[in-house]
């Protein structure tokens, strides 16, 4: 690890200012679960690390007419146990996914929208991998268990978050701060695929950084869920996940948004899906029917085809939960 400077700001507004001034070698640190092993393994290597957790007002939960903000640096866990989150019970569930308890009061809200891909190829100092300015990503022909099946090309990472398929199904909002002041943006919108930037998962300028979530006050009025599958009940990441959002009449589905993790190099909003099942009473053909239709341009590598059919699966549980819950 290099020697960097380490700037404890007390005002988030003073954030875009040493960010444009450090350019790329800024590193922004909040709870530091991903950030610090980014810099141990060398993938992130600083010359500026601005320490967030300093800031006045940064870290809040609010509950309003309007709807829910949590500021961005929030701890995951406060966000678990706070009395005005549960009328969202998906962002509760999303959030409780999140890793183990102990990297849960460590986390923040923005750290786990702004994580970098898992990837072990971009995580290792080794591969001069594609999203690290190389020229080939290591994944087609490599180790492709746990990489996108849809979306990808010319990189196929998974985008890690587990809050971030939820925000989208909740059709929650995003505060960015930069230079020229704040601007929101649709949760949806916040990422991009490698056809769109091979080198960065959000469209953070180099001096903007997230400030806080809101979620539309609409969202309690409806049935949220999110479910996860993963090899180990403690710590993994997604292999898929499952983030809906629909209101249940009469057995009948409406106002259905649904959002896949672990299936592309960004939350995978299923609009496809979310049109076949709109207005349905969502019979077990017709989710598959629905999933099949998501995933027909899915595009599965010679490890992870096994992701079509437990998009497929995950999306069944997640409705039968969601109108049981």
């Amino acid at each position: 690890m290099k020697p960097f400077q380490y700037v404890y700001p007390k005002d988030i507004k003073a954030v875009p200012k040493i960010l444009a001034e450090a350019g790329q070698t800024a590193l922004l640190y909040a709870g530091g679960t991903d950030a610090l092993a980014r810099m141990k393994e060398g993938v992130s290597q600083p010359d500026v690390v601005v320490n967030l957790k300093e800031i006045s007002g940064f870290s809040l939960i609010r509950s309003d007419k309007k709807g829910l903000s949590i500021g961005a640096g929030t701890l995951l866990a406060d966000v678990v146990e706070s009395e005005e989150a549960q009328d969202y019970p998906g962002l509760v569930e999303a959030v409780k996914a999140v890793g183990t308890i102990q990297l849960r009061n460590m986390g923040t809200i923005g750290g786990n929208l702004c994580q970098r891909p898992r990837c072990w190829y971009y995580r290792s100092a080794r591969f001069d991998c594609l999203r690290k300015g190389g020229e080939t990503c290591f994944a087609i022909y490599g180790d492709n268990k746990y990489h996108c099946i849809i979306g990808g090309n010319p990189c196929f990472i998974v985008h890690p978050s587990d809050v971030a398929p939820m925000l989208i199904a909740l059709d929650a909002t995003i505060e960015i701060l930069g230079l020229k002041g704040s601007r929101w943006v649709k949760a949806e919108e916040f990422y991009v695929t490698p056809q769109q930037d091979p080198y960065n998962e959000t469209i953070l300028k180099s001096d903007e950084v997230v400030t806080s979530v809101h979620i539309p006050a609409q969202a309690k009025s409806l049935k949220s869920h999110y479910v996860k599958f993963r090899e180990r009940d403690s710590f993994d990441f997604a292999m898929v996940s499952v983030a809906i959002v629909a209101s249940i009449s009469d057995n009948t589905l409406s106002n259905v948004r649904i959002a896949y993790g672990g299936v592309a190099p960004k939350p995978w909003r299923a609009t496809r899906a979310e049109k076949a099942l709109e207005g349905t009473n969502a019979t077990e053909q017709q989710i598959l029917d629905a999933a099949t239709g998501e995933f027909a341009q899915a595009e599965p590598l010679e490890q992870n085809e096994y992701k079509v059919i437990m998009a497929k699966n995950l999306l069944k549980r997640a409705i039968r939960e969601l109108r049981q819950g």
